[in-house]
């Protein structure tokens, strides 16, 4: 049997995968380190080593601190739950008390999941559950007594400036955008079916970034979040065109709400794509799992059972609204990633942006 387990903004999960024949085994294992944990101090120890590592790994990657900066001033007031790395000081400092209470919390049977996929029968599976989860005691619902908190909207326009040693200028425009509970349901399919159409090499929002050479490369997109989902417009440019890059994509932007920007072939063959994209994400029974397990947690199954069909009926009306409520003169956080030697400061992209600012 190979185990992990990954922690994002809205899920932690633990998986598993193991041969047909050992399943008995992998469900009883699964058992005992959900239900009755040791927490031995050894392998907390043993573990910090191997959490720091991945904090490393993190921040070797330029990319990190750029995506990192821009998130603590998007999310600002509570940028500690967009932040599944956390930081080292937490990390080294953790105690197995800390660690019991986080179990006792959260890790109850009704705030979790079991998916179990591959060569399996589901009656058995439903009745291996049963048998070995009898005892695991339903908890206090933890998000009454710790409610999610509501991230404020970004105060006002701003621009970063993070420094690495990179060739090209890298940057982020970031929103707060939709999420999958509340009013804002509605436009996080108009969100998806957008990103998709902008990402395509023919449309109006790569010829004009892309193909005109202001920009070596854009990208649009909304995380997929149950507590709001950022939306990234990012951006690559060689250094003597970094201010073009940035004014050909401020110019853009009122465009996107318009009703030609897309065509409505477009629109289908965008929604075609996020439904290919999701049908191949089902043919591994590991990654269905994964899958399951992140819409579960980030939007719900029912949202994730109806979401193909709703990808079809976005209209024009819809990514408008959702590009006017959410992304055309609303404030933004801009991230610029720069070596020293190019002799670039926060205040040269704020004059690009005046004017434009909220």
């Amino acid at each position: 049997m190979v185990w992990n387990g990954s922690t994002n903004t809205e899920r932690v999960n633990y998986f598993f995968t193991t041969t047909s024949d050992h399943l008995r085994d992998a469900m009883v294992f699964m058992r005992d380190a959900i239900v009755t944990p040791v927490f031995e101090p050894k392998e907390l120890e043993r573990e910090r080593v191997v959490v720091t590592g991945e904090i490393d790994r993190a921040e070797s990657n330029p990319f990190y601190y750029l995506a990192h900066t821009v998130a603590q001033h998007v999310f600002w007031k509570y940028p500690s739950y967009k932040d599944p790395l956390g930081n080292r000081a937490t990390v080294l400092k953790a105690t197995v008390e800390q660690l019991r209470t986080i179990q006792k919390r959260y890790y109850v049977p009704n705030n979790s999941v079991l998916v179990v996929t591959g060569d399996v029968r589901a009656d058995d599976i439903f009745a291996q559950a049963d048998e070995l989860y009898a005892k695991w005691e339903r908890g206090a619902d933890p998000f009454k007594a710790h409610p999610l908190v509501k991230h404020p909207p970004i105060r006002k326009t701003e621009v970063v400036l993070v420094e690495q040693p990179v060739n090209t200028v890298n940057g982020v425009f970031e929103w707060l955008g939709p999420s999958t509970v509340g009013p804002s349901v509605p436009l996080t399919y108009g969100a998806d079916v957008l990103s998709f159409a902008l990402a395509e090499p023919s449309s109006k929002f790569s010829h004009a970034l892309v193909d005109s050479g202001a920009c070596v490369r854009v990208g649009f997109g909304w995380q997929t979040q149950m507590n709001v989902g950022p939306i990234t417009l990012s951006f690559e440019a060689t250094p003597e065109k970094a201010d073009d890059c940035v004014k050909a994509i401020l110019a853009e932007l009122p465009k996107l709400a318009a009703p030609d920007y897309l065509s409505d072939d477009e629109m289908r063959n965008a929604a075609h794509a996020l439904e290919v994209q999701d049908v191949l994400g089902r043919e591994r029974p590991s990654q269905l799992a994964d899958i399951l397990t992140f819409w579960w947690t980030s939007a719900g199954l029912d949202y994730y059972l109806g979401y193909v069909d709703h990808l079809y009926k976005v209209t024009h009306a819809d990514i408008a609204k959702f590009t006017k409520e959410f992304v055309i003169g609303k404030p933004f956080v801009l991230g610029v990633m720069a070596s020293p030697e190019m002799k670039l400061d926060a205040a040269h992209f704020e004059k690009l942006l005046k004017g434009d600012a909220r």
